[in-house]
């Protein structure tokens, strides 16, 4: 009875559901956030609402790039705990650090509105988006490598996919870092083509992935 009880203690507390939950949950603030930050013109001085809608322009493309940004880390998350049977102290608290540039993506999206020209705002902004994907890397590597935590162990092709589609975006939000203060307009183009290329490459490597490989369900 007692090995029954510490089993049954142990999964409780090893369960990944409030995890999850409490990830959903704060994705779909840090999204209302950003929808927040879209304010209605207030026309004044004989000006048009077409032209208010111009200068209203950056916040909405900020708002769409981060909203697919944060998109992304979600399916990313949905990724990987779909495969996970149970947490451990070091999971959990990887969860909370990745969820952390999360939080500050809505600032980072206000920022570049305000300031779309701007290198300072432009590299700050490309700052959170390298931490998100270093951190969904680092949760990725963690996770995966521990067989005992996983439904199934996960395929070595689709490990090692996972870990692309983390690292090749941050490393390109870095360049995008880097040329801010030289090309401002291409750093904002590549903050903005990056989930592009992002959907292209996944939806090549799910089309391409064998049977059963952990990958064709990747999103």
């Amino acid at each position: 009875m007692d090995d029954d009880r510490r089993n049954e203690r142990y999964e409780r507390t090893h369960d990944p559901s409030r995890v999850l939950a409490f990830s959903d949950g704060v994705c779909a603030i840090i999204i209302t956030l950003l929808v927040i930050e879209i304010h209605v013109p207030a026309l004044g001085n004989g000006e048009s609402l077409r032209d208010a809608m111009r200068e209203l322009r950056p916040s909405l493309i900020a708002f769409l790039i981060s909203f697919v940004v944060v998109a992304i880390a979600w399916m990313g998350h949905r990724d990987l705990f779909a495969m996970v049977r149970r947490t451990d102290r070091g999971l959990v608290w990887l969860n909370i650090l990745y969820l952390l540039p999360l939080c500050l993506v809505p600032f980072g999206a206000s920022l570049i509105a305000s300031f779309w020209n701007d290198p300072v705002a432009l590299r700050l902004y490309g700052f959170l988006l390298v931490a998100v994907a270093v951190t969904r890397f680092w949760i990725w590597v963690y996770a995966t490598g521990r067989p005992h935590l996983l439904v199934v162990p996960i395929d070595p092709r689709s490990r090692r996919l996972g870990i692309a589609v983390a690292l090749g975006p941050g490393a390109t939000y870095a360049l995008a870092v880097v040329i801010a203060p030289s090309s401002p307009t291409a750093s904002l183009l590549i903050y903005g083509g990056v989930p592009v290329v992002y959907f292209i490459a996944i939806t090549i490597a799910r089309s391409s992935a064998p049977a059963g490989a952990a990958e064709r369900d990747f999103t």
